[in-house]
């Protein structure tokens, strides 16, 4: 788990870094995005209940605001609203599915190159904002809560198309990101990687 005291300290050095970038933008620009998210959900701590889970295909659209450099560097964060969902199979159970709103706060740290090509990488802070599970008609089985606040972190590569923004992310967690369910004593905890497709659109620049 990231102790609150570290992730302070990344949220002001990612401010820092956005607001040095922008000092010395040779363009800002903010437009919006949306597209398809594909989960690999894995599960740990199951001890001796036998699980089988299988993500499923999520929808997310958001906004970004990005300032680059005259050398191709750029910073862009991003504020986008993503549903991750996951069907369960528990031995005993009838199958159920759990799905979590988050909105992510990708900072995602890039460079553009032959003019429309990017690559870039950065933290996702992860803000749950609801969950919904179905409960199994079994005494043995409770509904648990998702972590509040995580941190992930994405990799990926684009490109610039006139107005147009394409992006292919690999979106991934390192620490858990809580329990959502138990059974018989037991909370399985979830780790949650996706790969995104998105297609952005370019509004304005204010530079």
């Amino acid at each position: 788990m990231v102790k609150s005291s570290t992730m302070k300290k990344l949220i002001i050095t990612f401010n820092l870094l956005f607001f040095a970038f922008l000092a010395n933008a040779q363009n800002v620009e903010i437009g919006i995005k949306a597209g398809i998210s594909s989960d690999k959900i894995k599960l740990e701590d199951v001890q001796n209940v036998n699980t089988k889970i299988e993500g499923n295909v999520t929808t997310n659209i958001g906004a970004y605001l990005r300032a680059s450099t005259p050398i191709g560097l750029y910073v862009q964060p991003e504020a986008v609203f993503n549903r991750r969902g996951s069907n369960f199979t528990v031995d005993g159970l009838d199958p159920f599915s759990h799905t979590a709103n988050y909105v992510d706060v990708p900072v995602l740290l890039g460079w553009r190159f032959l003019k429309t090509v990017r690559v870039f990488a950065g933290p996702n802070f992860q803000f749950l904002m609801k969950q919904v599970t179905e409960i199994p008609n079994d005494p043995n089985f409770k509904a648990e809560d998702l972590k509040g606040f995580n941190t992930g972190y994405q990799v990926g590569a684009g490109l610039d198309l006139l107005r147009l923004r394409v992006d292919l992310k690999y979106d991934f967690n390192v620490n858990d990101m809580g329990s959502a369910f138990s059974y018989k004593g037991v909370s399985p905890t979830l780790q949650n990687n996706m790969i995104t497709l998105q297609l952005g659109y370019r509004l304005f620049s204010l530079l």
